[in-house]
């Protein structure tokens, strides 16, 4: 992923590490780039105009705190390693850094988000997310598909959700999750949506179908197309295929150019924290078994 970001001449390395030091001087060595033993004395110290955070299970309570003092801009692909109540606690629900990429700041989705106020009703919405281990993981892909699901439909009355793997969810613990998920929404006035996520499949693959009053939009990282209910293809405008098809790197250099040139806006804490909830309440009902009501996250947050 790192390597594909490189290509596009958007990002350059001041410098790169690992928590773990052989890896790190492996990283080193590869990208001859200086090697990073103390990520937080580097975003305190380091020279270099935005930090991007790729490995997993790394951004603890101490490394959030880093961040929120870091005087530059700071992003990552990967999600903190608490439990979700208890990033729901903080000021900021956890997220201090810029998640990248975003499927919402994608070209595709940026194009389908300014059709919707003539697409109409929105029905039903499917968000199929894989990708392979060494790109991401499950867990931030349904975080990413959640974003998504609230963005279109906004909190859902219930969530059902199921883990599947050779490794099994463990309760109250998100370090370590891979495998794949399968969830079910339902939402008031007889909308549904559903997520497949997975970090198990070899390459990297986004998309999202929307169905509604103004038939389906077909949206991926590049591109979106507008079938209309009679089955004729709506002009788009500004929705044209891309002149090529971009992977995760490629995705994440763009979106880290994007936050460097405050070209979208921070998200606000409020959303964060609405989609953690869904994403705990998907988590919990693999565990369970049943269906969980986000709300009752969410108000616990608010009391």
């Amino acid at each position: 992923m790192v390597e594909r970001s490189l290509e596009t001449g958007l990002v350059g390395i001041r410098s790169i590490g690992s928590p773990d030091d052989h890896a790190g001087r492996d990283l080193s060595d590869r990208f001859a780039a200086p090697q990073t033993t103390d990520l937080r004395a580097a975003l305190a110290e380091g020279d270099f105009d935005i930090a991007w955070i790729t490995a997993r299970d790394v951004i603890d309570r101490p490394l959030r705190e880093a961040i929120r003092a870091c005087p530059r801009p700071v992003a990552t692909s990967t999600l903190p390693i608490d439990p979700v109540m208890d990033l729901l606690s903080e000021s900021d629900h956890g997220m201090p850094a810029r998640f990248v990429p975003r499927m919402r700041q994608s070209r595709g989705c940026v194009s389908a988000m300014q059709l919707l106020e003539d697409f109409g009703r929105i029905e039903c919405v499917h968000i199929s997310m894989t990708a392979g281990q060494q790109q991401t993981s499950p867990w931030a892909l349904l975080y990413d598909a959640m974003d998504v699901v609230h963005a279109l439909l906004g909190i859902p009355d219930e969530v059902f959700a199921a883990h599947a793997g050779e490794r099994s969810l463990q309760p109250d613990v998100i370090t370590g999750i891979t495998g794949h998920f399968s969830v079910a929404l339902r939402f008031p006035g007889q909308a549904a949506a559903s997520i497949v996520c997975s970090d198990g499949g070899g390459t990297w693959d986004r998309r999202i179908l929307v169905l509604g009053s103004g038939g389906r939009l077909m949206i991926d990282d590049d591109r979106v197309s507008w079938t209309l209910p009679d089955g004729a293809t709506a002009d788009a405008g500004s929705t044209e295929p891309a002149e090529e098809t971009h992977g995760v790197g490629e995705l994440a250099a763009h979106h880290l150019k994007r936050v460097l040139e405050s070209v979208e806006e921070a998200e606000a804490p409020e959303t964060i924290g609405h989609v953690l909830a869904m994403c705990e309440s998907a988590r919990i009902s693999c565990l369970t078994g049943q269906s969980e009501v986000p709300a009752q996250i969410i108000g616990s947050i608010l009391s």
